[in-house]
C-alpha cells in the first residue's frame, strides 16, 4: 500500500478539521506542553521573569495532580511533556511516569515530546533506544495520549538527525506506523518520514490565523495529515537570552491582559484544525506560562476557559484560507456530488504528481465533472474552477462508474 492511499486512509476516520459532523465536535482537543524539570530551588534563578502563585517540586505527585487539575478545570485535554527517555531515571522520566499515572486516575492524558536538544539523544542509537521504549512500554499506559487508538508523539529539535536517518529509525521501531510522529518547525522534508507537523514558537506572528491556516495546509501539501496550530498567551526569553548569548531572541509579545491569548486563540481555531496545542503550561524562561502565577495570576486560564468551552461546544469555526485557485474553468456538473472525507488536493491533473491548485476544507460538497479511466479520481468544480480529488478522499452520491470519463 503506498503512502498516499495508507494515510488518506488514516485521516478519513481521524482527521476532523472543521466543524460540521457529527464526530468532529467530539474530536476537538487541546493539549498544552508541559516541562517536567522543576525543583524546588529552580525558582531562585534570576533569569525567571516570573514564578507560579505556589512555587513547586514536580517529584511531588501531588503537584502534578494539581496541574491536571487545573488544566482540566479550563477544558484542557492532555499534556505533550518534553522528555529525555528513560536513560539515567533522569528527571523528566520520573516526571512522565507520575504524569501518566495521575493523568489515569484523573480522566486526563499525557504523550511524549521527545526532546533531542542536549546531551540525551545525541546519537540514532541513544533515540531508536528511547522510541522503542516509549512505543512498548509508555504508549500502552492507560494515561498515555491518543488520537483515534494511535499513540501520538511529538518531537523537539529532530533536525539533530537527518530524514534519512529518521527514515532507517521508525523503519526499525515503527515500521507499520502505528504511532503518529510529529515534527517541530518548519521543514516539511520530514514529513516524508513524520506524520505531521507543529511550530513551538509563533510568538513572532502578527497575524496567528494567517499563520495557523498556511502551515496547515503547507503540512497536508506535503504529505503530512497531523497538524496542530500553536497558541500562545505572550512571550518575553529576553533575560534567558541574554545569558545564553543568544543574538536573536524572538521580540517579547505582551500579554495586554489577555488580550494576545484571545488573538492566538481565535487564530488557530479559525485554521480548521481538530487539535490546538498550547505553548506553554508551565515554560517560564519564555514566559509562556498559562499555569497561575505570582505576575498574572489566573489571567490566562480565565480567558482560555470560555474560548475552549465555546470551541468544544460546536461554534462555528472559518474554513483554512486557501491559496489562490488558477485552475481550468468549471465544468458542467453531471447530477452527482462528491463529499471531502477531510482536507483535500484539489489537483490539476488525475494523479498526485499533478500541481495543487487549491485545498478543499473537510466536508465540503462539490460537484463531479466526470472522472477518470479506473474511477479512482473524480473532475470536480470547485471555488469556479475545475480539477481533480483523489476518489478515495470522500464519498460520492452516486455510482462514479457511471460517470463519463473526462481525464
Amino acid at each position: 500500500m503506498t503512502k498516499f492511499f495508507r494515510v488518506s486512509l488514516l485521516i478519513l476516520v481521524a482527521l476532523m478539521l472543521v466543524s460540521g459532523g457529527v464526530s468532529a465536535q467530539e474530536s476537538r482537543q487541546v493539549y498544552a506542553f508541559y516541562f517536567g524539570w522543576w525543583l524546588g530551588d529552580s525558582w531562585n534563578d534570576p533569569a525567571l521573569p516570573d514564578r507560579p502563585a505556589s512555587p513547586y517540586d514536580q517529584r511531588d505527585p501531588n503537584v502534578i495532580a494539581s496541574h491536571i487539575d487545573q488544566a482540566r478545570g479550563a477544558g484542557i485535554d492532555a499534556f505533550i511533556m518534553s522528555y529525555y527517555g528513560p536513560a539515567d531515571n533522569n528527571l523528566t522520566a520520573q516526571t512522565f511516569n507520575t504524569l501518566l499515572d495521575q493523568s489515569s486516575a484523573r480522566g486526563f492524558h499525557a504523550g511524549a515530546a521527545v526532546d533531542l536538544g542536549g546531551a540525551y539523544n545525541a546519537t540514532t542509537d541513544a533515540v531508536t533506544q528511547t522510541l522503542s521504549y516509549l512505543i512498548n512500554d509508555r504508549a500502552a499506559h492507560p494515561g498515555y495520549l491518543r488520537f483515534n487508538g494511535m499513540p501520538v508523539i511529538y518531537f523537539w529539535n529532530q533536525a539533530r538527525f537527518s530524514v534519512s536517518q529518521w527514515a532507517a529509525i521508525r523503519q526499525q521501531v515503527d515500521p507499520n506506523h502505528n504511532t503518529i510522529w510529529v515534527a517541530e518547525g518548519t521543514n516539511t522534508n520530514f514529513l516524508s518520514v513524520f506524520d505531521g507537523l507543529y511550530l513551538f514558537n509563533v510568538a513572532w506572528s502578527g497575524n496567528p490565523a494567517s499563520t495557523a491556516a498556511t502551515w496547515l495546509q503547507r503540512t497536508v501539501q506535503a504529505g503530512g495529515w497531523f497538524y496542530t496550530p500553536t497558541v500562545h498567551p505572550g512571550w518575553d526569553e529576553s533575560a534567558i537570552a541574554a545569558r545564553e548569548g543568544r543574538s536573536n531572541p524572538t521580540d517579547p509579545q505582551s500579554r495586554n491582559g489577555g488580550g494576545f491569548l484571545t488573538q492566538s486563540w481565535n487564530g488557530a481555531a479559525s485554521s480548521g484544525a481538530s487539535i490546538i496545542l498550547i505553548v506553554s503550561w508551565n515554560e517560564y524562561y519564555e514566559s509562556s506560562h498559562i499555569e497561575p502565577s505570582q505576575n498574572h495570576g489566573t489571567t490566562a486560564l480565565d480567558t482560555l476557559r470560555p474560548l475552549i468551552s465555546a470551541w468544544k461546544g460546536g461554534a462555528p469555526i472559518a474554513a483554512p484560507a486557501a491559496p489562490a485557485a488558477s485552475g481550468a474553468a468549471a465544468g458542467v456538473p453531471t447530477g452527482q456530488t462528491f463529499t471531502l472525507g477531510f482536507i483535500a488536493n484539489f489537483r490539476a491533473a488525475p494523479n498526485t504528481s499533478a500541481g495543487v491548485i487549491d485545498l478543499i476544507p473537510f466536508q465540503t460538497v462539490v460537484d463531479i465533472v466526470g472522472r477518470n479511466a479506473d474511477a479512482s479520481w473524480l473532475q470536480v468544480n470547485f471555488n469556479g474552477s475545475s480539477g481533480w480529488v483523489s476518489a478515495s478522499l470522500g464519498t460520492p452520491s452516486g455510482d462514479v462508474n457511471a460517470l463519463p470519463v473526462t481525464g
